[in-house]
């Protein structure tokens, strides 16, 4: 049956109830607060609530929302569904315009429950049709929740509305985020494109000798550690057992490393028992689901045995090897599905994400405790909220060679994320590819923290010089570069230009070939050209002090020049402009 409220229609059954307790106005941020209750027999049957409204926004003409994917596009209303839960997603949407600007971003304060969110363009009349809807039985022993729908039409950047949700988030709700390190923000070389599973102790310490010379102070080694089977997939997880055969002493292995003057993080695929595992009889009655191919199959946390084997891994590694951090994988496993085995008397947390929500609040607490300054990496799609509790590193999601999709979505993060550390995908870089080019890949996640896979045995001089000069340059100015100032540009083009500015000083990125960019203020400007363009526009005021330089950091020009409107300035692709505001220095 169907229930209305103001403009919500409230879809419901019998037993279930839905009223809304209040209406909060702060200007152009509207909050309601809903207070939905149902019977145990609705409980049962998992019956489902539904609140929808229709708004007429003019102006729409893009959406942004939290799976952070490539597509700006509207959606028809047959086809425009998704989920959040605490391990996948977050419940927010944004519409903006051709300039940026938020038309209708609104967002559910539920982000560790499976929500469904709907949106879409209504064709007979394009206003905006929306909806989000949640089932009982996953509140276990519970028969009431209030949710919030949080409403923002201010017409301000689409970023800041979007910030301004996940501050929200943290703030008004108290979702507060793990302690984030310095090192957290630092670049990290990771072996994961590099080597895949062929990695072992000898090859990580001659590697991190020679990255360390680049400039890297943190390695990553992934997946490969735990088998000696290099074949691939993931049919010897759940052991976590370093393999003999590559190596035979692990903490001996992070004490070199250590010395090297390199943190260590390691990889684990956290839910996942492989059929190869000497674990998997163990716990072959306590999957959440079982592969039907003979690779990996994922662990219940619904189970206390399964979390308390997990928390002991990774006590066990923390006490026993002494590494810096963990890339904690494959926590997006973690999801209601229909596929997922029902519950049964054996689990003492019915709920999968409260389940979760139990595993990681314990598997993290253990571990800070040992360490409290620990580096813990997530990826993309497990980027809510609730996970700020547990990592402090937040990843693009795979994309090897991917320009776009890391700088659109190191950009997208950077929305969510707040004061968590955001880092690129890593970089493959082909041995035989254009420096110039390469240097592009890495201009693109300059607004974030690089993550880099290339073998320096195999990279060529210029590339491993290259690579040098730009580390070198954001690991200077990283303060600036990671700054919450930042400002993006043609979210719907995927961020043709992006700048951020911190004590007098601006610094740029320019994706976009012949883009006008209009800079901040500032007494030092450094502009990076990550496009195969000549030459970047500027418009601005002032005389400047002008060096340019190419991708390798060699002196390109070097002169004085008045701006006054928009001027052009030459500048080779995948190098950098440093402008010192003349009129402004001591006389």
């Amino acid at each position: 049956m169907e229930h209305q409220i103001g403009f919500f229609n409230v879809r419901l059954n019998e037993g279930q109830s839905c009223v809304l307790k209040s209406t909060r106005r702060y200007g152009d941020i509207v909050k309601y607060d809903f207070l939905f209750r149902w019977s145990a027999e609705n409980a049962a049957d998992d019956d489902v609530f539904t609140v929808c409204w229709a708004a007429k926004v003019p102006g729409v003409m893009y959406k942004w929302d939290s799976r952070c994917n490539l597509s700006r596009d509207l959606c028809p209303h047959w086809d425009d569904r998704f989920n959040s839960m605490l391990s996948r997603n977050s419940p927010v949407t944004c519409y903006f315009d051709g300039k940026d600007t938020n038309r209708y971003c609104w967002a559910v304060s539920e982000c560790k429950k499976l929500v469904s969110l709907k949106n879409s363009l209504r064709d007979q009349v394009g206003e905006l049709n929306l909806c989000f809807s949640f089932g009982t039985r996953q509140f276990t022993n519970r028969f009431e929740t209030e949710i919030t729908l949080y409403i923002d039409t201010r017409p301000v950047p689409m970023r800041r509305a979007v910030e301004d949700v996940a501050a929200w988030w943290e703030n008004e709700l108290g979702i507060a985020s793990l302690q984030v390190p310095d090192l957290a923000r630092e670049p990290i070389y990771s072996f994961w494109y590099s080597y895949h599973q062929n990695v072992n102790a000898r090859d990580v310490e001659q590697v991190c000798r020679k990255v360390k010379d680049m400039g890297f102070d943190i390695c990553i080694v992934d997946d490969g550690w735990q088998t000696d089977d290099a074949s691939g997939g993931y049919a010897f997880c759940g052991d976590w057992r370093p393999a003999p055969g590559k190596f035979s002493d692990m903490a001996e292995h992070i004490r070199r490393v250590h010395e090297i003057g390199m943190k260590y993080i390691l990889w684990y695929a956290v839910p996942l028992i492989g059929p190869e595992s000497v674990n998997f009889s163990r716990f072959e009655d306590k999957l959440l689901c079982k592969s039907s191919n003979g690779s990996s199959s994922i662990l219940d946390p619904r189970y206390s045995e399964i979390r308390s084997f997990l928390v002991d891994t990774f006590k066990k590694a923390m006490t026993e090897w002494n590494p810096d951090g963990f890339k904690l994988d494959f926590i997006d496993s973690w999801s209601d599905s229909p596929d997922n085995m029902p519950y049964n008397e054996k689990m003492d947390i019915p709920d999968l994400q409260d389940a979760v929500d139990k595993c990681m609040s314990d598997i993290v607490g253990a571990i800070a405790q040992i360490k409290p300054d620990i580096l813990l990496e997530f990826r993309m799609s497990y980027i809510g909220p609730h996970m700020r509790r547990f990592g402090n590193i937040f990843r693009v999601g795979d994309c090897a060679g991917d320009y776009l999709r890391n700088r659109a979505s190191i950009l997208d993060l950077r929305m969510l994320m707040g004061e968590s550390a955001v880092h690129s995908d890593m970089l493959m870089m082909a041995p035989f590819e254009d420096p110039r080019i390469n240097a592009i890949q890495i201009i693109s996640c300059m607004f974030g923290s690089m993550q880099f896979s290339g073998r320096p045995d195999s990279l060529n001089e210029d590339t491993i010089r290259m690579s040098r000069f730009w580390l070198s340059f954001f690991k200077e100015h990283r303060a600036l570069l990671q700054s919450r100032t930042l400002k993006t540009y043609e979210a719907h083009l995927l961020y043709t230009w992006a700048q951020t500015t911190l004590d007098g000083e601006c610094a740029a990125g320019v994706f976009a070939v012949d883009k006008v960019i209009k800079l901040e203020p500032a007494e030092k400007t450094y502009i990076a050209n990550g496009c195969m363009g000549e030459r970047i526009f500027l418009e601005m005021q002032g005389t400047y002090n002008v060096r340019v330089f190419d991708c390798f950091g060699n002196t390109a020009d070097s002169f004085e020049k008045e701006i006054s409107g928009v001027e052009q300035i030459s500048v080779p692709a995948g190098g950098l402009v440093v402008m010192t505001r003349r009129d402004l220095l001591p006389s």
